[in-house]
């Protein structure tokens, strides 16, 4: 009987994909599952937005909400085992962010100004614009572009 377990556990042991110590990959355990990123998770209003960490939510249309009732749906990307990939290009000092909306750059910690991001991304709303403005000129507009999208966001009604 001693020598049946030892052959079920070797064979157990042959057959299992769990990473020992004289067979890791050179990424480690998580090497294989890393290389395939998805898309995070939609979030916000509408669910226009993307996750860019577990209480960051970004979109073009909607500027960044951080630690909001829009980014709850972001702890949930904490619990799936697969990394995800959010935003478009990789901005940041050391390029560990992606550009989250226009002029923001984001990483999972935090988000910031980042004007590398606004070049080429158009706001989305004509009705913030004037005839013949190509975008934000200064930083001054920039900034009071962002205020107005925010203020433009519906209210929420309390449920009764």
């Amino acid at each position: 009987m001693p020598g049946a377990s030892i052959a079920c556990f070797l064979c157990l042991l042959a057959l299992s994909s769990a990473c020992y110590i004289s067979n890791c990959s050179i990424g480690g355990k998580r090497a294989v599952i890393d290389s395939a990123s998805r898309k995070c998770m939609a979030c916000g209003p509408g669910h226009r937005g993307r996750c860019f960490g577990s209480s960051i939510c970004c979109g073009e249309e909607l500027g960044c909400y951080v630690g909001t009732m829009e980014t709850e749906r972001c702890l949930e990307e904490n619990s799936l085992p697969s990394p995800c990939e959010a935003g478009g290009k990789v901005c940041g000092a050391e390029e560990g962010g992606r550009c989250a909306a226009p002029g923001i750059c984001c990483d999972e910690e935090g988000c910031r100004v980042d004007w590398a991001c606004s070049e080429g991304v158009a706001f989305s709303s004509s009705s913030s614009r004037s005839e013949g403005e190509e975008g934000a000129q200064t930083p001054r507009d920039f900034l009071l572009r962002l205020l107005h999208l925010v203020s433009r966001q519906p209210k929420r009604k309390v449920p009764q």
